[in-house]
């Protein structure tokens, strides 16, 4: 058999064309398109044969001036196709009549114009909000999950009207009894869950305006949906979206086992093999939402996925403490930092490294960095910058003083009214908190007001906020731990703080490591001290390579290890000499390298 590959015709013809010297508003340019890709999706699982432009025999639920058209087109006949739609559409006047799309190809009988379905590589779903209802991003959201494309219908004045869908499927999908739709079609319409079960399993071309018994409804254009990269294959292109059906048809499984409720769906997930293990422990909870998300241990969301703009060193979305005594070089690490995440960095170009971890520049790539220096001034600010960005490529980088220019204003308002607008913002330093309190350090009520203010933008921005605070005078630290107890003002500061990083000099050394840190240790956290020596032309600080370059005050992981085993062995003794195990049980230890995960 033949190979036939659809070919996107020249976009750039009149999207208005002519039906009987009528003039008619279909957008061609978009049909022509949307059918290109149609067939490039069943090409792409071996169907070739004819698909048809028709209408119902009725007027429910679409009305047409002329009932029962069927036009059978192949690959090759798009324009032919288009032909028909301009003729039959009596440019929207009514009565009209618009003629809708079977995707299933079909083998045709030229003799008798009948058709025998073959399947459809193309998956779609067609969901209508009816009356004053609109798609709810709820909607929108279950969707995304699926992997497809998808965008609005509108009607009238709403464009929230619905959501047209379409996919290309990795296997040949039969038809249903109807020859026209597909058991998929009713999975998706489950999941978006809108009230309009009329018109679920029709496909409604992109660029037509479509009269029906609740309305006019219509999608504006193809390009609103899918757009293949320029130059590229299309049917290179379908085979890279395919996806398996199976998976609608999981998700309508476990929206209807979850009762439809969205939380418990978006928890879930589509894995059908846990349907009857999840809903037992709902059960338990009497089926109440909020009783259950109190239950067991928390359920990682897509929305919960922890990240690190420094691995190990510094999370988004919270708030870390870097502290040390004056002249250990805490502001110019803290700016070296903005610089490297105000930098873009091309493709293959090595990613910046700062205190030994990597920073991850891909997260900060579309957002501006925030430094609020407090103590040093242009100067001082231009003369590091010098040094960290000879090249001046840190061009996200914003400066804010202490006075915020001509505002009357807090540092909580500054942050409210001013940051809180920037769409993206990777990194924000505050350097150091005294300058940017409303009042005395040691006040909590003060600290809190500080903190809170930052709370919420590193929260809603999911940005790492960067606090430089001072230690008391006169402190010497010997060791990271050390500098908790040395840490200037109201015990707030270490409270509210989910990461501090303490820093001390020794000797030609400066030693960094953390202080605190409320982050499990399984997420990569650096739990040695590291020992740095600074570069006093660049003023960078250079990790000491090797062993030399760490300096340990706790046990090692073997070290741990033993210590777990004799306890264990131990207990077990004591609960058969206590008769609460018998003599002869063997109870098995399991080394910690050989558990699995929950």
């Amino acid at each position: 058999m033949a190979k036939i590959e659809p070919k996107l015709v020249d976009t750039k013809k009149i999207a208005k064309g002519t039906g009987g010297g009528i003039a008619i508003d279909v957008d061609i340019d978009s049909v022509r398109k949307e059918l290109a890709l149609i067939w490039a999706g069943h090409l792409a699982v071996g169907l070739i044969g004819k698909m048809c432009l028709y209408t119902i025999a009725g007027q429910e639920p679409w009305r047409s001036q002329n009932e029962g058209l069927c036009f059978w087109f192949g690959p090759t006949e798009i324009d032919k196709a288009i032909g028909h739609l301009k003729e039959y559409y009596n440019g929207g006047a009514l009565p009209n009549t618009p003629l809708l799309l079977n995707p299933i190809v079909h083998e045709v009988n030229d003799e008798t114009g009948i058709g025998k379905p073959l399947g459809s590589g193309i998956i779609w779903g067609t969901a209508f909000a009816l009356g004053i209802y609109r798609l709810e991003p709820d909607s929108v959201d279950r969707i995304n999950d699926m992997g497809v494309f998808h965008s609005p219908f509108g009607r009238v004045d709403n464009m929230k009207a619905g959501i047209k869908v379409l996919a290309f499927s990795n296997k040949i999908m039969p038809a249903l009894d109807d020859g026209r739709s597909l058991e998929t079609n009713k999975a998706f319409y489950d999941v978006v869950n809108l009230d309009a079960p009329l018109y679920y399993s029709y496909y409604l071309l992109s660029g037509v305006k479509y009269l029906s018994l609740h309305g006019l409804f219509h999608h504006p254009h193809i390009d609103k949906m899918v757009v293949p990269p320029k130059g590229e294959n299309l049917l290179e292109f379908v085979k890279s979206k395919q996806i398996d059906p199976q998976k609608i048809l999981d998700a309508r499984y476990c929206w209807d086992s979850y009762d439809r409720i969205h939380s418990l769906y978006k928890k879930w997930g589509t894995d059908t093999k846990n349907v009857a293990h999840n809903n037992r422990f709902f059960n338990l909870c009497a089926r109440d939402v909020f009783l259950f998300d109190a239950t067991g241990p928390m359920r990682k969301g897509a929305e919960d996925s922890f990240e690190f703009l420094v691995p190990g060193f510094l999370p988004r979305g919270a708030i870390s403490i870097l502290a040390a005594s004056g002249g250990c070089g805490k502001s110019s690490i803290a700016h070296e930092l903005c610089i490297y995440a105000a930098t873009d960095y091309k493709a293959h170009e090595p990613r910046p490294f700062w205190l030994g971890q990597p920073v991850n520049v891909d997260v900060a790539a579309d957002g501006v960095c925030v430094y609020f220096a407090g103590e040093d001034g242009p100067a001082i600010i231009n003369a590091r910058a010098e040094l960290f960005d000879p090249e001046g490529r840190a061009q996200r980088l914003q400066f804010h003083r202490a006075n915020f220019g001509s505002e009357e204003v807090s540092f909580a308002e500054f942050i409210t009214k001013r940051l809180m607008k920037m769409p993206n913002i990777p990194l924000v330093v505050v350097d150091p908190a005294r300058k940017y309190l409303a009042g005395s350090e040691e006040d909590s009520e003060t600290v809190n007001e500080f903190f809170f203010a930052l709370e919420e933008l590193a929260m809603s921005k999911n940005c790492a906020v960067v606090v430089v605070h001072h230690l008391k005078k006169g402190a010497r630290p010997q060791s990271v731990p050390e500098v908790l107890d040395e840490l200037r003002g109201s015990q707030v500061f270490i409270d509210r703080a989910r990461v501090v990083m303490g820093m001390f000099r020794q000797g030609k050394n400066t030693i960094v490591g953390l202080a605190k840190n409320n982050i499990p240790p399984n997420l990569g956290m650096v739990m040695e001290e590291r020992l740095f020596v600074r570069n006093p032309k660049t003023l960078k600080l250079m990790w000491v390579p090797g062993e030399d370059g760490v300096r340990r005050d706790t046990l090692t992981q073997d070290e741990l290890d033993r210590i777990e085993y004799e306890s264990f062995m131990q207990q077990v003794e004591r609960a058969k000499s206590g008769g609460l195990i018998d003599a002869d049980d063997e109870a098995e230890y399991i080394p910690p390298s050989q558990r699995k995960d929950d």
